[in-house]
């Protein structure tokens, strides 16, 4: 009887699990342009998001422990949100600090921060960040962190622009 019990415990458990799982978000690759991945995710209240994500290509100073950075362009259709530009460090930004942001060597912009990440000020800033850099090929981002430590960032543009239509495509 200990045996038996022993499996319907496990086996209730498995369900349990596996019926919450169900329940989580589900995420979905769109596909992989170069160096940009494009997903579109289901939440668990029904709302759509289209992401596209890359990693940097050279992280400085390399002396130092950078964390997982990468950047993101988001469009959350629900709440009329498009073109939502995000880089996340991995590690805490010095507080009032802002991340500099350099397109191809001329188009610049800062972004503000919070905690680990970095955001465009306002919608019209996103809007004006991702039409550079569908025309760009190299986007670098300086920052300071926590530390006070001043580390950089270079990411590939290379599949932006099909990686931008992509989401967009899947969040009309």
């Amino acid at each position: 009887m200990n045996k038996f019990a022993g499996w319907l415990l496990i086996t209730i458990s498995f369900l349990i699990v596996t019926t919450n799982l169900s329940k989580a978000d589900s995420r979905q690759l769109l596909n992989s342009f170069r160096d940009w991945d494009a997903f579109v995710l289901k939440t668990d209240t029904g709302q759509t998001v289209c992401y596209m994500i890359s990693l940097p290509k050279a992280k400085t100073p390399s002396s130092l422990r950078h964390g997982n950075p990468f950047v993101t362009v988001t469009h959350k259709p629900s709440l009329e949100i498009r073109n939502e530009f995000n880089f996340i460090a991995g590690y805490g930004f010095q507080k009032g600090s802002a991340v500099k942001m350099v397109i191809d060597k001329t188009a610049k912009a800062n972004l503000f921060t919070e905690q680990d990440g970095a955001w465009a000020y306002d919608a019209k800033q996103d809007d004006t960040i991702v039409a550079s850099l569908k025309r760009g090929n190299s986007l670098i981002l300086n920052a300071r962190s926590g530390r006070g430590n001043a580390t950089s960032y270079r990411f590939s543009l290379s599949g932006f622009t099909a990686a931008h239509n992509a989401i967009t495509n899947a969040c009309r």
